[in-house]
């Protein structure tokens, strides 16, 4: 999944954010003109609700062709390239990015606002060269405040038009998740991902970043959970089981580490035979295929991979299969004496004679287990 980059920052005069403030009052205008939004849209509500922001954006998206006149370049030319300059010298992606992170920062201040209270103490005075003590009811005022680092830290990494409606859920996310999260807030794009971050302790997730350096912001926009995971495995090994698996190699760490401990049995060529499906294998499942050399095991893999198609995934996943189905594959590759194309031609022929019986198996083990 590719990993969002933030517009480059652009410093603007006064002058520049009048021009783009009074554009967007153009443009909601034509908008209101031509029925495309309601009267009752703004700019001050723009800024101050996601909810509407985000629905004023799609529909400039879906309009451009009304603004051609307001939105143009040094040449007095319509431009529609997010990242072409426009008259004012800043592009829409930067404009975009100014709306999304003023109504961040509005949004993130008023959710986390704490309550203001009135509270009245008893302040004793002395008067008279302290011959007289004096006790006064005051009144003063507490609360009010939020945290600065918090509001900064997400809206400075808010610039696309769906993060808005993500901005309740990166809410989640407490300053120490922030602080380790730095530029790579935009590559958590989902709800779920989200939570899944948001889940983690500080510990765990410095230990991930110093396994998978640079590989972090990919980690997390895929799957968070995995960090738990990474921080279990030297550098080398998490770069070996990335390249063998791909981003499979995400959802193999996000495994319970007592499958990590099976795995730290095989040898580094026989990872690569398994490649991603050791991001579902049972470890049942795993042990029953252990009893196979190498040749054998690559054989079978590949015979399975065509015979059963998806199929296999849900069989390999099941620890059932080992004792059901899978055992009586491995027995007969087992003490075959052949050389390995025609081991492969054995294989395959044993799988396709046994896929009617495994698509029987996946299907009673569905309907029991949503019996169950």
């Amino acid at each position: 999944m590719p990993v969002p980059k933030l517009p480059p920052p652009v410093d603007m005069s006064n002058d520049t954010k009048r021009a783009i403030i009074d554009g967007v009052k153009k443009i909601i205008d034509i908008f209101k003109a031509a029925g495309r939004v309601e009267a009752k849209v703004s700019y001050s509500g723009l800024i101050h609700d996601p909810r509407e922001l985000y629905r004023f954006i799609k529909t400039y998206r879906n309009s451009t062709e009304l603004v051609g006149e307001v939105v143009k370049d040094a040449k007095g030319k319509p431009v529609t390239d997010e990242n072409a300059p426009l008259v004012c010298g800043v592009t829409l992606a930067q404009i975009q990015a100014l709306l999304v992170r003023t109504c961040a920062k509005h949004f993130i201040e008023q959710t986390n606002k704490e309550e203001e209270k009135t509270v009245t103490e008893e302040v004793k005075t002395k008067a008279l060269f302290g011959l007289i003590t004096k006790t006064e009811t005051v009144e003063r005022k507490v609360g009010g405040g939020v945290d600065e680092r918090k509001v900064r830290e997400i809206s400075r990494n808010m610039a696309f038009d769906w993060q808005l409606p993500l901005l309740p859920a990166y809410n989640m996310l407490n300053t120490v998740h922030l602080l380790e999260l730095g530029d790579d807030l935009p590559a958590l794009q989902s709800f779920e991902t989200i939570k899944e971050f948001a889940a983690l302790d500080q510990q765990t997730i410095k230990r991930a970043k110093a396994v998978a350096g640079d590989d972090f912001a990919n980690i997390i926009a895929v799957k968070p959970s995995s960090l738990s995971g990474i921080g279990s495995w030297t550098k080398d090994m998490y770069h070996f089981y990335r390249r063998a698996l791909g981003d499979a190699a995400f959802e193999f760490f996000a495994r319970e580490k007592s499958f990590f401990m099976r795995c730290a049995e095989l040898d580094k060529p026989l990872i690569s035979i398994y490649g991603e499906v050791l991001s579902y294998i049972d470890g049942a499942n795993l042990e029953e295929m252990q009893r196979l050399n190498i040749d054998r095991t690559d054989v079978l893999l590949q015979g399975m991979k065509i015979a059963f198609g998806a199929r296999m995934r849900d069989a390999l996943s099941n620890p059932n299969f080992a004792k059901d189905i899978l055992r009586k594959l491995v027995e007969s590759l087992q003490h075959v004496s052949q050389e390995k194309a025609q081991l492969a031609q054995s294989a395959l022929i044993t799988c396709k004679a046994m896929a009617p019986q495994v698509a029987e198996w996946v299907e009673k083990q569905k309907s029991a287990a949503l019996q169950s």
